[in-house]
């Protein structure tokens, strides 16, 4: 009887920490090696990537995101965290407008070296945004 209550008590160790593990560490470690630009940006009724031309983002270590193009640079903060259940990336910035809209807490839909796609779901609608390294 008590090795039975060892072996559940270790399988059910074993199933906790597994469900516990955490993504933001392996997202925070892939963002922030090289540029990025986005490839797509869905916002609620429509696509809005063209905001994005020629824009790439590099994501430093210190919670900094520089975003520019050929003539300007805007400079963000980012960090990653769980949140409901979810892996997050948290973007923000000041300004111009086209950054200030995707500035939020978005949930990771899916995540690789190359590419992430990332999902806010607000009142007003479902926005998707992918990064994708340059």
């Amino acid at each position: 009887m008590k090795t039975r209550l060892i072996i559940l008590a270790a399988l059910l160790l074993l199933f906790l920490l597994s469900c516990s593990r955490d993504d933001s560490d392996v997202l925070a470690n892939r963002i922030d090696s090289g540029s990025w630009k986005i490839t797509y940006y869905y916002d609620k009724d429509h696509d809005e990537t063209s905001d994005y031309s020629g824009m790439s983002f590099i994501f430093n270590d210190d919670g900094t995101v520089n975003a520019s193009s050929t003539s300007v640079s805007y400079t963000g903060t980012w960090s990653t965290g769980n949140d409901d259940s979810a892996t997050k990336l948290y973007l923000n910035f000041g300004s111009p407008a086209a950054l200030i809209e995707i500035s939020d807490d978005w949930m990771i839909l899916n995540q690789s070296n190359s590419k992430i796609e990332l999902q806010d779901d607000s009142d007003s609608g479902t926005e998707l945004l992918t990064f994708e390294k340059i």
